[in-house]
C-alpha cells in the first residue's frame, strides 16, 4: 500500500541515517555560518534589548523557549538573514535559533545539527512548491507559516521522534501558522521569526509526550493546503514522484543576502550600485525609475521611510542610497540616517514602476528582472537590469564572500573558519557557541 508525501516524508525526516547528498551538509554548514552572523550582528540592536527585558520579566533568559526567541529575532533584525524562493521564506532564522537554543541543553555532535537543518529546510520548499507563490501573495508572512513547521521537524530529528510522532510535530506545529505580511516594515514581521522558533520547539517536544494531532493536516479536508494556498496549489502528494527528499537545498538553494534589506530590494540596490559607477555627480540625475514585479509592491512599499524597518523595504530609498554611495550597508539603516534631509531629497528622485506577471511566477526568476534606470537632466538615461540575483543559486555567495560577511557583522574570523572546518563527529556547542 503506497503513503502520501507526509508519511514517506516522516520516515525520511525522522531515520536515524539520513539520506542526503554530500553537498547539502555543506549547504547547512554555510546556513549556519551564515545565520551565526546575523544573529550576532543584532544582538546590539533595540528589538534584542526588548527581547532581553521579556525574558527576563517571564525568567525565562536561560530557557530553551526563551533562547529560541531571541535568537530568531536577532537573526532577522537587520534583514541579513538567508531566503529561499520555494516558499518565499526566511527558513534558517527560526531553524537554527531553535537549534542553538537546544544546544544549550543537551550535546550534538555537528553532523546532527546540520540534519536537522536539511530536514528543515526540505520541508519548508517542498511545502512552498505545492503552495506556489500566491500563498505569500495572498498575504501571509512564509517565514511564520511555514517557519513554525521547519523548526518542529529540526528539534524532532534533535530528540529522536519516531516517524508517526514526527509527523504529530508537523500537525501540531501547523495551528501555529499564521502571521502575515502587513507587518512588514515593523518590529512585529521580526518577532514572526522568533515565534515560529519557538512553536516548532513546542510541537516537537509535545510529539514526544505523545500528544496526538490530525495526521492528514496538509493535503486533508479543510487542511493546509485549502485554507492557506489558492486553487492554483497542488497537493503535496503530486510531488512524490518527481523530487527525491533530502534534495530540497540542492533544487531550491538557500539565497545568502549581501545587503541587509527585504529580499525585493536585492537586485535593484545591486543595479544602483553598478550605476553609482556610471555618472560623475548625483547632481546630473534628473530621476531614476525602478521596475518591479507587480507582486513586489505590496512589500517594498515605503517611499519615504520612518523607520529602520521602514528604509530596508523601501525600493526608493534602497537604490538611491546606492545610487549614493556604490556600496549600501548596514550604516544606511541605523541611527535614523534615513530621515538626513539629504537623504530624503534624493529617495524623493526615485519612483517604481511595476510590470505584470504570468501564472506560475516565483521569486527571484530571471525571466522577470528588475531594472534601475536614471534619467539624466540632459535627456540621457542610463540603466541595469538585474536577472539572476546575487548569492543565489546562479551566482551564490563564495566562502571569501561569506568570510567578508560574517567579519561585518561578528570581527570573529576565527569562528568562521572553526565552523567551517569543523568535523562532522565533534561537539555542536563547542563549535557553535558564541
Amino acid at each position: 500500500m503506497s503513503t502520501g508525501f507526509l508519511e514517506q516524508f516522516a520516515e525520511w525526516a525522522a531515520n536515524n541515517r539520513l539520506s542526503c547528498p554530500s553537498k547539502a551538509i555543506e549547504e547547512a554548514r554555510l546556513a549556519y555560518i551564515d545565520t551565526i552572523a546575523c544573529i550576532i550582528a543584532g544582538q546590539d540592536q533595540p528589538l534584542s534589548t526588548k527581547i532581553h527585558q521579556l525574558n527576563q520579566s517571564l525568567h525565562s533568559e536561560s530557557s530553551v523557549m526563551g533562547t529560541a526567541m531571541l535568537y530568531a529575532c536577532q537573526a532577522g533584525i537587520l534583514d541579513y538573514d538567508d531566503y529561499e524562493s520555494a516558499g518565499s521564506s526566511h527558513p534558517s532564522a527560526p531553524i537554527i535559533a531553535a537549534v542553538l537554543a537546544f544546544l544549550e541543553q543537551k550535546k550534538f555532535t555537528v553532523q546532527q545539527v546540520l540534519e536537522a537543518w536539511i530536514a528543515g529546510y526540505e520541508i519548508i520548499v517542498r511545502m512552498g512548491q505545492s503552495l506556489g507563490y500566491d500563498h505569500y501573495e495572498k498575504g501571509w508572512h512564509s517565514t511564520s507559516t511555514l517557519g513554525s513547521i521547519a523548526a518542529s521537524v529540526a528539534i524532532g530529528r534533535l530528540i529522536n521522534l519516531s516517524p508517526q510522532e514526527m509527523l504529530r510535530a508537523m500537525s501540531l506545529a501547523s495551528s501555529s501558522s499564521a502571521g502575515m505580511k502587513l507587518q512588514f516594515g515593523t518590529e512585529a514581521k521580526v518577532v514572526h521569526e522568533g515565534l515560529a522558533a519557538q512553536a516548532g520547539i513546542q510541537a516537537a517536544l509535545l510529539a514526544h509526550q505523545r500528544v496526538r494531532a490530525y495526521p492528514d493536516f496538509y493535503d486533508g479536508p479543510d487542511g493546509f493546503r485549502i485554507l492557506y494556498g489558492t486553487k492554483n496549489s497542488k497537493p503535496l502528494n503530486q510531488l512524490i514522484s518527481s523530487i527525491t527528499l533530502g534534495h530540497g537545498s540542492i533544487d531550491f538553494q538557500a539565497i545568502r543576502k549581501p545587503w541587509p534589506a527585504c529580499a525585493y530590494t536585492q537586485r535593484i540596490i545591486e543595479a544602483g550600485e553598478k550605476l553609482h559607477h556610471q555618472i560623475s555627480s548625483l547632481a546630473e540625475i534628473a530621476h531614476v525609475i525602478i521596475n518591479i514585479p507587480e507582486p513586489w509592491m505590496k512589500v517594498v512599499r515605503f517611499h519615504r521611510p520612518t523607520s529602520d524597518g521602514e528604509a530596508r523595504f523601501s525600493s526608493t530609498y534602497c537604490v538611491m542610497m546606492a545610487i549614493r554611495s556604490g556600496a549600501l550597508g548596514p550604516a544606511d539603516f541605523t541611527n535614523e540616517i534615513f530621515l538626513d534631509p539629504e537623504r530624503l531629497k534624493l529617495t524623493d528622485l526615485a519612483r517604481v514602476e511595476s510590470f505584470p506577471v504570468t501564472k506560475g511566477f516565483t521569486e527571484m526568476s530571471p525571466a522577470f528582472p528588475d531594472t534601475v534606470t536614471i534619467v539624466l537632466k540632459n535627456g540621457e538615461t542610463i540603466s541595469e537590469n538585474i536577472g539572476h540575483v546575487m548569492g543565489g543559486k546562479e551566482r551564490p555567495m563564495t566562502a571569501d564572500d561569506l568570510k567578508l560577511k560574517f567579519e561585518k557583522c561578528s570581527k570573529n574570523l576565527s569562528m568562521f573558519d572553526q565552523i567551517l572546518n569543523a568535523d562532522l563527529s565533534s561537539d555542536a556547542q563547542s563549535v557553535l557557541s558564541f
